[in-house]
């Protein structure tokens, strides 16, 4: 009995965290010193509080970035307002020899609206806002966009003069509203006789592109304070008076999140969200116009633009003080 009482007695002593080991004495200091260990204690202070520095610069200019991207469906539809500031571009046909774009309404002319639809019961309420064409003016564009489309002959693509509409869900919700877009030839009435020879007419409409320049962007991560930047996009494709083209583009909500905390604790986490419009995809569907649309006046392309149904989340985080 008094054999264990010593062993736990013993093990109990040995616990000691703070206890101080026996150490050996020189000239009553710890330890030898010498210039050498001086000269090298020195250097590995000077390097140690050198790369310190150099890590905290790094995380001051929010250098040093993990991020990653995440394609989100909600349950609900998502919305997100399209004015001149993100969203904003011009449209027109191009001409078959030279490409280049041109407004001539005695050869063709664009209608446009903005439809709104929501499921009552087994059908869809319709709401649609005839727009108000216009050519388009550089100053329409946002600062950042300007410098891309300056060098564009924006005085021959039509552009929506009054951009402020709130677009919202797909197709596969219950609400959704988006632009249409129609392309008519010109057709010569008893009251009007404005249009040009149908010889001139044929030559642009027989086989020719139409041509969408819009404000884009592209995802700059790396990039504190900027995390996108402007780019221009030209999304084109074949018409003509026998080839009827649907064309459905799809813009993407892009929500950037950035954790802007400095310190690094998770109970701190502060989040900035930033919200943008980014083209996703085009997609096509093609049937062969039957009718002479120089008599029935038909459009010979419908072209629609609307959200994607997935939202991109693009999160971002930086280096922390705690972790440097």
């Amino acid at each position: 009995m008094k054999c264990i009482c010593n062993i736990k007695c013993k093990y109990f002593k040995d616990i000691d965290m703070f206890g101080k080991e026996p150490q050996l004495y020189y000239k009553g200091e710890e330890k030898k010193t010498s210039w050498i260990g001086r000269i090298f204690t020195v250097l590995f202070v000077a390097i140690y509080f050198a790369f310190f520095l150099y890590k905290l610069i790094r995380m001051m200019r929010r250098t040093d970035v993990t991020f990653y991207d995440t394609f989100t469906y909600l349950p609900e539809p998502s919305k997100i307002r399209a004015t001149n500031e993100n969203f904003y571009g011009g449209f027109a046909l191009e001409d078959p020899e030279t490409y280049d774009v041109f407004i001539d309404e005695g050869i063709y002319f664009p209608k446009a609206s903005f439809r709104r639809a929501e499921r009552k019961g087994k059908n869809f309420d319709w709401d649609i806002v005839d727009l108000e064409l216009e050519r388009c003016k550089i100053e329409k564009f946002n600062l950042a966009h300007q410098e891309k489309f300056k060098t564009k002959t924006l005085d021959s693509l039509y552009c929506i003069k009054n951009m402020d509409f709130l677009l919202e869900g797909h197709f596969s919700y219950d609400l959704y509203s988006f632009f249409f877009i129609q392309f008519f030839p010109c057709v010569n009435t008893t009251e009007s006789q404005k249009c040009k020879p149908i010889e001139v007419i044929d030559h642009y409409l027989k086989n020719t592109f139409i041509s969408f320049q819009w404000q884009d962007i592209e995802l700059t991560p790396k990039n504190y304070s900027y995390p996108v930047r402007p780019r221009d996009v030209d999304i084109y494709n074949t018409v003509g008076k026998k080839l009827f083209q649907e064309i459905h583009t799809y813009f993407q909500i892009v929500n950037i999140e950035t954790d802007i905390d400095f310190i690094g604790f998770d109970e701190f986490e502060n989040i900035k969200t930033e919200s943008f419009l980014k083209y996703d995809e085009m997609i096509i569907m093609s049937n062969l116009i039957e009718n002479d649309i120089y008599e029935t006046g038909e459009s010979f392309c419908d072209f629609t633009i609307k959200l994607s149904e997935n939202i991109r989340v693009e999160r971002r985080t930086y280096t922390k003080l705690i972790t440097i």
